[in-house]
């Protein structure tokens, strides 16, 4: 991690494993939580490139810290964050209940893309039971891969992946979730495409994805809003960090928004222009 923001950054913990996800939808919206939708255009542009690079249609995508499958929800379907807020949060939206079957036709009715096929990791088993359930999620993994290694079964579960993307969770997993992902699917020599919130670093995972002979590039211009800032301290304490390393602060001083850098990583020579970036 970049800088020594324990304790001061917002903890999210206690809405990410419960059956039903309105408590996670309510604890996001508070702080206008939008890195899920700001993403999504930039993973449907890199979909694409890889489409074109390795001549596929359909994509198997892995998304590490899926939670209840927001990520899979926005790029299955035409659905932004909004509508996601507006079908859960408002009062009489089509999620706002807690009918198993509602959820799921709601969703099917939106007509969930099948080229693309999600396979979530997370340790909150509850969330990625219900993204399952929904078909969100052709298949969960649900454990802790900062302390322990995958099953047989988890790893043949990950095996043939395209792309693997995460939004929200370096900083919670390290390099040691990484590796041991990629390591079940490096087979097939998947791309890693990755937001990561400011300050927090991703030099160790891009180090441990070298190791499987991938090169890894910063690219600047995919830098999105994560969220605000939750509280005096916690902006205090992130802007602090990002001074202490150099980073460049501006946008988080003059917007009250913490921002997340964009990383893609592919074997040499696949991910070029118009990804282009400074390798890391």
């Amino acid at each position: 991690m970049r800088g020594n923001i324990q304790g001061n950054k917002h903890d999210f913990t206690a809405a990410y494993n419960r059956r039903w996800p309105h408590a996670y939808f309510r604890a996001h919206l508070a702080l206008d939580y939008v890195i899920s939708d700001r993403a999504k255009p930039v993973f449907e542009r890199i979909f694409a490139e890889y489409r074109r690079v390795r001549n596929k249609t359909s994509l198997k995508i892995i998304d590490v810290g899926c939670s209840y499958g927001i990520n899979a929800a926005l790029l299955r379907t035409d659905l932004d964050l909004d509508d996601l807020y507006a079908a859960y949060l408002k009062s009489g939206g089509s999620l706002s209940g807690r009918q198993e079957l509602e959820h799921r036709a709601f969703f099917r009715d939106r007509g969930l893309r099948d080229d693309i096929q999600f396979v979530g990791v997370d340790p909150s088993f509850r969330a990625v039971r219900y993204a399952q359930t929904l078909g969100l999620l052709e298949v969960g993994v649900t454990a802790d891969l900062e302390t322990r290694d995958l099953s047989v079964k988890e790893r043949c579960a990950l095996e043939d992946a395209d792309i693997l993307i995460s939004t929200g969770c370096v900083g919670y997993a390290t390099e040691r979730t990484f590796a041991r992902v990629y390591d079940a699917s490096a087979t097939s020599r998947p791309w890693v495409v990755a937001f990561v919130m400011h300050p927090f670093s991703y030099d160790d995972i891009a180090a441990a994805l070298r190791g499987f002979g991938l090169e890894t590039k910063h690219l600047d211009q995919f830098r999105q809003r994560q969220r605000r800032f939750s509280t005096l301290v916690e902006r205090r304490a992130i802007l602090k960090a990002m001074s202490k390393l150099g980073m460049e602060d501006r946008l988080e001083r003059t917007t009250g928004y913490i921002y997340a850098s964009c990383y893609v990583s592919a074997p040499p020579g696949e991910a070029g222009l118009p990804l282009s970036g400074d390798p890391c």
